[in-house]
């Protein structure tokens, strides 16, 4: 209800609708605050944050396999739903089912810890 009052003040400022998804409360403190001049989706925020964080790995001359991009594209749907993760939350669904923990490790070795931090950062920030 208080995403459509923000969209009943000023539409021009309101993209998408609040839906279901619990961290859209952020982006309402973050626009209620001023943080944010658009009050937007969270989920879309976190995607619009990660295609850029892609595209920066690219510049930089960083690639990733394919296996390592679905595994950066299951983070980036945890980060959209909850505000941060870290390793042990690696051996839940929907991690846990491809391969969890382990299987991260195997994709990422040593970076693993560094890509997660990275990402929390970039897009849940």
């Amino acid at each position: 209800k208080l995403w459509e009052a923000y969209e009943t003040l000023d539409d021009s400022k309101v993209r998408g609708s609040a839906g279901t998804v619990l961290t859209n409360l952020v982006s309402l403190v973050r626009f209620a605050l001023e943080i944010d001049d658009e009050l937007e989706p969270w989920p879309q925020r976190v995607h619009e944050r990660f295609d850029a964080w892609m595209a920066q790995q690219s510049q930089t001359g960083t690639t990733f396999t394919a296996d390592q991009t679905e595994w950066l594209g299951l983070i980036r749907d945890h980060l959209a739903a909850s505000p941060r993760i870290e390793l042990a939350g690696l051996q839940d669904p929907p991690f846990s089912q491809h391969g969890g923990l382990f299987k991260a490790n195997e994709l990422f070795g040593e970076n693993l810890d560094a890509i997660l931090t990275d990402l929390t950062e970039t897009l849940a920030a």
